[in-house]
């Protein structure tokens, strides 16, 4: 009796685990590959508010984030900082971004 209660278990716990949704642990991970969108605006509007330069490193602050060469600001990747713009690659174009003459800072070597 025992035996056959077991049975009737084990199989109440295997539909249930099928209608709760709850995937096969033993089953290969099934990733879903959708691509991160790198659509950049390229009328977006970027302010350098300023830029700060050690030795042969070198940061901007645009848009209010710091950042610096190879890195990403709002899809756009920053391709170079002189010591009065930004060289920003938005969407394929690249452009130069001079330095806010708003910011209260002034421009520095």
């Amino acid at each position: 009796m025992a035996k056959y209660l077991s049975i009737v278990l084990l199989l109440c716990s295997g539909w249930v685990l099928a209608a709760s949704g709850i995937k096969d642990p033993t089953q290969p991970y099934q990733s879903q590959n959708t691509p991160v969108s790198q659509d950049v605006d390229k009328k977006a509007v970027f302010n350098v508010t300023s830029i700060l330069k050690k030795k042969k490193t070198a940061w901007a602050i645009i848009n209010g984030a710091k950042a610096s060469v190879g890195e990403r600001v709002e899809g756009a990747k920053i391709m170079r900082i002189a010591y009065d713009k930004v060289l920003l690659d938005v969407g394929g174009s690249r452009r130069w971004v001079p330095l806010s003459n708003k910011s209260g800072l002034k421009k520095s070597r």
